[in-house]
């Protein structure tokens, strides 16, 4: 161990020092060449290339707001690279918002591909007046706490983009028309914590062949789904049961239906709902859900203390996972009148 240690150490100490200041100055995480800049006389004035500038643990105990500012301006004044491929940044933007815009505005003229912006430090959010449907080079978009233009005036715009997640934010139909229509190599999309501002999402997407998965979790004021994307592998829904179409659901694999209760409402009965939607996923591989699943068949098909032959078949199934979700009145006998539905089951779990 210690014959190998030498070694190495002589062989770095062979190498030029412009070709080591190359190395650390654009491979380095920005966080390391920032500590190597203060800990090293060496590498004291080395240049700001790292092309992955990720602030997203720039708070801690030690450090307050105006130091992480201090340092983010810093590293943005001072980068001498061509390219930036990720800029992640985690921060309350209340009183930096102009910092804020300038810093991005570097990372669009630096051939961006990844761009993380999570603003849900603060309670307010932040407004960013940066279209970002003109980024040419953008891969994965991921954005939380923020309002953002997104507009179809560019015909490269978007054209690389394959990762979409929105966090906390008001979507709206053009954003979604907009993403589908320009974004030809999409494969995943998530909404998370949105509010709908139409009521209704609807996904049209009949001519992609790489969007493979969509999540939906919590999303607010949202009574239907219309869904036509017919290479669609994994779908997960986070929610209360609402009205779901389906045009194609030959690709789809895998299927999460984390269903929820609405206690608010006493009236509220998931039965028809899920029944109805349960056609589009029998032919899954694989299917995570609640007991609210397994409630709306019971209620639907048990009548007089008989059992009535359900009229579904998941032929295609290999793994099943139900989750209790507070109180139920859905049994074991239930699941198990379920499994006999299932003639491939390999792994069933209950949590």
């Amino acid at each position: 161990m210690g014959e190998s240690s030498n070694k190495m150490m002589k062989l770095t100490q062979t190498i030029p020092d412009d070709i080591v200041e190359h190395i650390i100055s654009m491979f380095l995480p920005v966080k390391s060449l920032l500590r190597n800049r203060i800990l090293s006389k060496r590498f004291v004035s080395t240049n700001i290339q790292s092309r992955i500038l990720d602030f997203s643990g720039i708070y801690s105990r030690r450090r307050s707001q105006l130091e992480a500012v201090s340092i983010i301006e810093e590293v943005i004044n001072q980068y001498k690279g061509s390219d930036i491929h990720r800029f992640i940044l985690v921060i309350n933007h209340l009183g930096i918002e102009d910092k804020i815009i300038s810093w991005i505005n570097t990372c669009l003229g630096k051939n961006i591909q990844e761009i993380v912006l999570d603003f849900s430090k603060s309670k307010k959010v932040m407004e960013i007046p940066i279209n970002f449907s003109v980024v040419e080079t953008l891969q994965h978009l991921k954005l939380r706490s923020c309002k953002f233009d997104m507009v179809d005036n560019s015909p490269k715009g978007l054209k690389l983009l394959r990762t979409l997640s929105l966090m906390r934010i008001e979507v709206m139909k053009e954003t979604i028309d907009v993403v589908f229509t320009n974004c030809i190599h999409l494969e995943s999309v998530e909404l998370i914590n949105c509010l709908c501002m139409d009521g209704m999402l609807s996904i049209h997407a009949p001519d992609h062949k790489k969007f493979k998965s969509l999540v939906l979790s919590y999303i607010r004021d949202l009574w239907v789904i219309s869904l036509n994307a017919p290479s669609l592998e994994n779908y997960q829904y986070d929610g209360y049961a609402i009205k779901f179409n389906f045009v194609s659901t030959y690709t789809l694999k895998e299927a999460n239906l984390h269903y929820n209760r609405n206690f608010s409402q006493s009236y509220y009965d998931p039965s028809n709902l899920v029944v109805n939607s349960m056609n589009f996923f029998t032919k899954v591989f694989v299917l995570t859900t609640t007991t609210i699943f397994l409630e709306a068949l019971t209620n639907k098909y048990v009548g007089g203390g008989k059992l009535e032959k359900r009229p579904f078949k998941f032929e295609n199934l290999i793994k099943f996972h139900i989750s209790f979700k507070a109180l139920t009145f859905c049994t074991l006998f239930d699941i198990a009148e379920f499994l006999k539905e299932c003639p491939k089951l390999e792994r069933v779990v209950i949590d």
